[in-house]
């Protein structure tokens, strides 16, 4: 871990344990309440007219969403048969690989796709987590996406969940990816000196990174150490859902479901999800099942935003020639990604639009919006984008293959040189 993120994290960790905080804590509190309360008054708004802001509300599960390789696969397998028996009870679900039997847990598979329970793992001496369930499905012929949903032995309202950030956020290591800022050396010796709102902001988002934590130290991850990972927070509460009061309009991303009657909220840019449900109720709900229906054309139709900026990140490390051009994994993994994007297609008769609209209703900034008009042109996008590129990475290893044959040529004249010089003079 760099320098300035731990000392960010003791920065942070310092203030929220600070008295200072827990009484601005209290006073913002009373303040939002009473300017609510005075804004409805001064309206004239009824109860039932107001604005549902989804108060009360407390998190009983966190998903996490991996999208893995073959060989990432087999790492966290390898992985879960490892982990020390004194914290954790595994019940693993795939034949473990050794050195004589390697599977393919990732194929070539076109003609259907399924999901299932990759693992089961029961914590033991965690404070807060009681279990992590893995269900997986292919997304395409090359990588699979594995969703860890973890199970809280106690629901967290706002206080725990903000004592769970509190008494986790320095376990992070340099195995995990972390959102910091720089300070000052100054800054660094004020302990209760942080700005109140960034300090909730950083709580809001270490939340899932520390959930993340979990997976890129004790199992594996391709992408986790670099990045953050598709997540989604389930929110309930005893209220129920009344999609016309629920405030919308601050939201980027919002689908409605209409049979079940819940709500997932995202940003547009961001990996970060939250289901909201009344009723207290828990649906079932998980994105494995979409992906092995849909696959390809699901995965990217939702997450093929961020799948770009994880592309732009590692090509650029090839275009702008700061890593050659050579074939190694992480060049095949690139090239993977690159192919796998023309397999974006419909599997079942009904298009993934037209059931969408039959469960779903599509919101943006609060205003209903037809989901095949908004992601109309975005895969046509990526798959162009990604062949472009593909056809300027082949260009660059032809260039490559072709200089290291002139050196290979070069170096080859100079032994013979040297040895005709070394027959002459033994001669």
């Amino acid at each position: 871990m760099q320098k300035g993120a731990r000392k960010w994290i003791e920065y942070y960790w310092n203030y929220v344990n600070s008295d200072k905080y827990k009484e601005e804590k209290i006073k913002r509190k009373a303040e939002y309440e009473k300017a609510t309360h005075d804004s409805d008054k001064e309206e004239n708004i009824q109860e039932e007219e107001q604005a549902d802001y989804y108060e009360d509300s407390i998190v009983t599960h966190l998903s996490i969403c991996d999208v893995l390789s073959n060989d990432g696969v087999t790492k966290v397998l390898k992985k879960l048969y490892s982990l020390p028996k004194k914290k954790f009870k595994v019940h693993n679900h795939y034949k473990k690989p050794s050195i004589f039997h390697k599977y393919d847990y990732v194929h070539l598979q076109y003609s259907e796709s399924g999901y299932g329970c990759f693992a089961e793992i029961e914590l033991l001496e965690d404070k807060y987590i009681k279990s992590i369930k893995a269900i997986w499905a292919q997304i395409n012929s090359y990588f699979a996406l594995i969703e860890y949903c973890f199970t809280f032995k106690k629901p967290l309202d706002e206080d725990s969940y903000n004592h769970f950030v509190y008494d986790n956020i320095r376990n992070l290591t340099s195995k995990d990816y972390i959102i910091w800022h720089r300070i000052s050396k100054e800054e660094g010796k004020r302990k209760d000196d942080m700005d109140y709102g960034l300090a909730e902001q950083m709580t809001e988002e270490s939340f899932p990174l520390i959930c993340q934590h979990y997976i890129t130290s004790f199992l594996y991850s391709e992408q986790g150490k670099n990045n953050p990972l598709i997540n989604m927070e389930y929110r309930i509460r005893k209220a129920p859902i009344d999609i016309d009061r629920l405030y919308l309009k601050g939201i980027v991303i919002a689908y409605y479901n209409k049979k079940s009657n819940y709500v997932i909220c995202s940003d547009y840019d961001k990996p970060n999800y939250c289901m909201l449900t009344g009723n207290n109720r828990f649906p079932q709900f998980n994105i494995c099942e979409y992906i092995a229906t849909y696959r390809n054309e699901f995965f990217y139709c939702f997450f093929g935003y961020r799948e770009l900026k994880l592309f732009e990140r590692e090509f650029s490390k090839f275009s702008t020639g700061r890593k050659s051009i050579a074939y190694n994994r992480e060049f095949k993994k690139l090239l993977n990604k690159l192919q796998s994007v023309s397999e974006v297609e419909s599997r079942k008769e009904k298009d993934i639009y037209t059931a969408f609209n039959e469960a779903w209703d599509f919101y943006s900034f609060g205003k209903k919006q037809d989901l095949k008009k908004y992601h109309e042109n975005d895969i046509a996008k990526y798959k162009k984008i990604y062949e472009n590129n593909f056809s300027y990475l082949k260009v660059l290893s032809e260039i490559n293959y072709t200089k290291n044959n002139q050196r290979l040529m070069i170096l080859t004249v100079i032994i013979s040189i040297v040895a005709i010089f070394i027959s002459i003079l033994t001669a």
